[in-house]
């Protein structure tokens, strides 16, 4: 989905290459039925996957009354049924017994490793775990986690996408942040 698409606001958004890479590392498949986003921020990632997969019931769990705000916006805007929206700081109470295919973290709010244990606590066996980070002492944080962790298939990779734009007669790449993405698997 392009960007465009979404209503935005102030709230970061996962931009496009960034989702599509992270959304590929979810390994969403006909077999998915439970996805979670964590610190959804816009919601993007979200709500791109309860778009391309109306059979998945995505949770998003935000923080940020004004995050929630538009992922509630962009819900009624593309007509989904398939996504709820908690308004909380993670992690949350949930019952040991619910379990998801697929858990998305872009956020963590400084609660990183409690995060990601939370998350491994929730995520079935065989279930893909996927973080985007800006900030790289957040990425070693987060790596050096889960190289202790019940995780296989642990990888890390840098995206940095850069934008044609005209600039009076000649043209340049306009930058977007280098995001690095970590993906693995639950053992």
């Amino acid at each position: 989905m392009n960007d465009e698409a979404f209503i935005r606001g102030k709230v970061p958004m996962t931009k496009a290459e960034v989702r599509a890479a992270s959304i590929d590392l979810l390994g969403l498949n006909s077999t998915c039925r439970k996805v979670l986003d964590v610190g959804a921020g816009t919601g993007s990632v979200g709500l791109q996957i309860a778009c391309a997969y109306p059979e998945i019931e995505v949770t998003a769990i935000e923080r940020n009354s004004d995050a929630v705000e538009l992922i509630n916006q962009n819900k009624t805007k593309f007509g989904l049924q398939n996504i709820a929206v908690i308004e909380a700081y993670a992690p949350v109470e949930m019952p040991a017994t619910e379990q998801f295919d697929a858990i998305f973290i872009g956020g963590s709010g400084g609660n990183l490793t409690d995060i990601i244990d939370w998350s491994l606590e929730h995520l079935k066996t065989d279930g893909h775990l996927v973080l985007n980070f800006i900030l790289l002492e957040n990425a070693l944080t987060a790596m050096q986690h889960l190289e202790e962790c019940a995780v296989s298939e642990l990888t890390m990779k840098q995206i940095q996408v850069a934008n044609w734009h005209k600039l009076g007669a000649g043209h340049y790449f306009a930058p977007q942040n280098p995001t690095m993405i970590i993906g693995c698997k639950k053992k």
